[in-house]
């Protein structure tokens, strides 16, 4: 994994000398790269040693190695698009480009973190579980929203309820033979961590798909599918690239189950709109 992809993961574990060292280096690479050991020292009011020590701790480098493995632009681009969506000085024109780009990058980094094993988990539990349960709320229920409907058009059975204390409730009647799907970009979403240890106790599998940090829900978890973010907290005004990444994870594991469902889709989706019609 990448040297600021290591920092990222790590953040919310951090102290706050470390946060502050952590937010000098990610969101801006290309002052970074410019800066002296002494004189980020000296402007983030730490020690050399601290930035040092930081360095060494989450990279396990120098601090010229980093600087250098940044400044060879394997690690700016994700994070450079993303600062620059949110510099309300750049040309509005500039913006569309930046967010495809930065939209591209997420998914492909879905890939790069999780590789295809995870996936291929996921649908196999996905397709042999008696219910699927659903937990999720805030921006992270409209992703469990697409999702449940799309098992419903693939006539598997789904439980979820917007309600929070609802949800809650619902995980007390999972049993062993279902799984349940938890979406939280945080993995800190206290109903939904406890719908999911309410879950687990009765044997039901819990599919996360959570950012890639430590966190609780990550722990929880039987299986993750991890969504890596370049919005840090200070930048993230509205969840854009953790949705598209939340997103493209839900569409690949939809397909899956869609390939082992039929061999002819246009067939099977055909049954499900000659019943839709029947509402005109």
């Amino acid at each position: 994994m990448q040297s600021l992809r290591l920092i990222e993961r790590n953040y919310d574990m951090m102290t706050d000398t470390e946060k502050v060292i952590a937010n000098y280096i990610l969101k801006d690479t290309d002052k970074f790269v410019k800066a002296n050991i002494h004189a980020m020292a000296k402007t983030l009011n730490v020690s050399s040693a601290s930035i040092s020590r930081f360095v060494r701790k989450y990279c396990k480098l120098s601090f010229g190695e980093l600087k250098i493995e940044v400044a060879s632009g394997n690690d700016n681009d994700a994070y450079d698009n993303a600062n620059k969506i949110f510099n309300w000085a750049d040309s509005f024109n500039e913006m569309p480009n930046n967010i495809i780009s930065s939209i591209s990058k997420t998914c492909k980094d879905v890939i790069g973190v999780n590789g295809i094993r995870p996936f291929k988990q996921a649908i196999e539990w996905i397709n042999a579980a008696n219910t699927v349960f659903f937990f999720g709320v805030g921006s992270s229920g409209i992703v469990v929203m697409d999702f449940m409907q799309k098992l419903i058009r693939l006539e598997k059975r789904c439980v979820y309820s917007i309600d929070s204390n609802f949800g809650v409730l619902n995980s007390r009647i999972a049993t062993k033979e279902d799984v349940i799907i938890a979406i939280s970009f945080s993995g800190k979403t206290k109903a939904v961590n406890l719908a999911v240890e309410e879950a687990k106790k009765n044997g039901a599998k819990c599919i996360a798909i959570t950012r890639n940090f430590k966190s609780e829900l990550e722990t929880l978890a039987d299986l993750k599918l991890l969504v890596p973010s370049t919005e840090l907290n200070a930048t993230r005004l509205a969840p854009i690239f953790s949705r598209y990444g939340q997103l493209f994870i839900v569409d690949i594991l939809f397909l899956g189950l869609a390939k082992q469902k039929t061999d002819s889709v246009d067939e099977f989706m055909d049954q499900y709109y000659d019943l839709l019609s029947k509402l005109k």
